[in-house]
This record gives structure tokens, sequence and C-alpha cells, in this order.
């Protein structure tokens, strides 16, 4: 049997050195005390500080290595490409990808830097939503894909080595979620979700310490929203189910919730109303019935949903494709 990392929490030395002495009558094992080093991540306690830095500064310059890829003539600090707004113009129509499908070589490329990047994306830097677009693609990828791939290792090769600020917290988990109406093709809308763990709110809507995230999430909505309100509402519904599990481990490990329920922050106030029961229904009735799970959690006290200006839903960031976009997320929000 062969086992990677894993970490030991201890309170106690004598403790730790009880668990390692049986390990060692039956395996053969390598102890790193620094705790340093941790499924390919470097890790930086930072005690006095109270919080800890994780980075994989290897990583990037490697892939890009494989890859062959050049660096770029001009620092790139968008991941991916954007359309300008024109602001006065009631309708602004959806760009189609009517660009030539690749051959299989090329194929096979975009898969392969599709599968490379996700692991870094997910533990390190979440600010390459990128990804989510040409995993979405990768099967019948486009010259337009390739392109998306290119720029992206561009912006990676002028930020490879991100760093995640983790401080320490009451260990409670918040959400912010976020979602874009039919940005997708065929009339698809997608979502972003932001969990992380911070202090026990003392205020509403809730006073939550900025933290990193531990976990985002960017996914395409299933179906057709046929409003905005839906699309948020879907959003939701995606979040809350995925925050089910990490709440029960939490609570498993000794870290309680609050009674008031977990905290999600939203920008749609229609989508928010119909959810805590303050807008009588009425078109909505035809919104995906699904959906209808997270307002019965709401009104069971599970989740604590509350309403907060678009401008500062860190969520927004991964939904819309903004210009110039940097590591802001990174830092200390």
């Amino acid at each position: 049997m062969a086992v990677d990392d894993f970490g030991i929490k201890y309170f106690s030395k004598k403790d730790a050195n009880h668990l390692l002495s049986a390990l060692q009558d039956k395996y053969s094992i390598t102890i790193n005390w620094s705790g340093d080093s941790y499924l390919g991540l470097t890790i930086n306690w930072k005690y006095d500080k109270s919080y800890v830095e994780i980075s994989m500064p290897d990583y990037v310059p490697k892939a890009l290595v494989k890859f062959k890829h050049p660096p770029p003539r001009l620092p790139q600090h968008a991941p991916h490409a954007w359309t300008d707004p024109v602001y006065g113009q009631k309708t602004q129509y959806a760009t189609e990808d009517h660009s030539p499908f690749l051959d299989k070589d090329e194929t096979t490329r975009v898969q392969a830097i599709s599968g490379t990047f996700l692991y870094y994306a997910r533990a390190v830097d979440p600010t390459i939503p990128a990804l989510n677009e040409i995993s979405n693609q990768q099967s019948k990828p486009t010259e337009k894909t390739a392109k998306a791939c290119k720029q992206l290792m561009y912006y990676l090769v002028t930020h490879p080595k991100a760093v995640i600020q983790y401080y320490a917290s009451d260990m409670v988990i918040s959400l912010i979620s976020d979602a874009a109406y039919l940005v997708l093709p065929d009339a698809r809308s997608h979502c972003a979700v932001l969990y992380t763990l911070s202090n026990a709110p003392t205020s509403k809507p809730p006073s939550i310490k900025p933290n990193g995230p531990v976990h985002v999430l960017v996914k395409t909505i299933h179906g057709v929203p046929a409003l905005a309100s839906e699309a948020e509402m879907g959003s939701i519904f995606i979040s809350a189910q995925e925050a089910v599990p990490i709440l029960n481990t939490l609570i498993e490990l000794g870290h309680p919730q609050p009674h008031s329920g977990t905290p999600i922050e939203m920008d749609n106030s229609t989508a928010h109303d119909i959810l805590t029961a303050h807008l009588c229904m009425k078109w909505s009735k035809a919104f995906d019935m699904r959906y209808h799970w997270i307002k019965d959690r709401i009104a069971q006290g599970q989740f604590d949903l509350y309403w907060a200006r678009g401008t500062q839903n860190h969520g927004d960031y991964f939904t819309k494709h903004h210009p110039l976009a940097h590591h802001q997320l990174m830092r200390p929000l």
C-alpha cells in the first residue's frame, strides 16, 4: 500500500509521537515536523502574525516548459479576453464562435493545458476562471479556444507565483454567490461561489472577516434560466448543496457553525426576496423546481441569505470578463 502526504493535527507532542510510533511498527514513513510541504504545496507558517501562506512556486514555470510556451512581448494582466461594453446601448448581443475546429493534436494540447492548470487553480490561484470556458470547449475546441489557452498562459508567465493567505478564524464557513445570465453558448448561464472560513457573524448583514477562499466553484448552470433572477437562484442552489458536506465536516471536526445559519451573500434583490419569502411568487412559479430546495433550507435556518451591493460581491470577478484582471483576490480582501 502506498499513501501520499497527510497532515496530523495534535495538541501534545507526546500524542503525535505515540501515533508515529504505531505507524512505524507497520509502515516505512518519512516525517516532516515543520509541515512546510504537502501534496506539492509550499506552506509558509506565520504563527506570530496568525496566518499561513500557500503557494506552488515551481508549478507554472515547469508547466510552461512542458508546453514550450514562449513569454509574451508585453506583460499580460488579464487571463481571458473581454468585450468592451457599449454604454447607453440597451441590447448587447453575445458573440458566437464560428472559428474552425482544431485538429487531433491541437485538441489534445488544449485538453492537456486544461488538465494541467486545473489543480493549480484549485490549490492556490482561483483568479483564472478562463479555465472553466476552456474546459467546456475542450471536447470540440476551435481556433478561438486555442487563442484563449495562449492568453491564459501569457497571463501565467506574467504572474507565475500566486500566493494565497489564510488567517486564523472561528472556522465558520461563509459563501459569496454570483451568476452571469446567458453569457455562454446555447443560451447557457454560469455561476461562481467563493467559500471562505472566517469569524462568526455578529451583525446583519454579517460582519465577516475577509479571508482567502478555501474553495471557488465556477460552474455552468444546467438548463436555460428564463430570467436573471432564476440564474441567481440556481447559483444559490448549487452553492448551498456543495456547502452541506463542508458544513458537516467542520462540525464533525469540532468547529461549531452559527445557529442563525450559514451566511450566503448575493447581489440580486429579486432572487433574495423570493428565497426569503418577502416577495409573492407569480412568474417565478415557472422557475426550476429544484431551486425551491434552498428556499426550504433557508426557512429551516440552515442558511442565512443576505443581499449586498454588487460592487462588493467578489463572486462577480469569476462570472464576468473584466479587463486587466490581476491578483487582487490573492491579497487580503
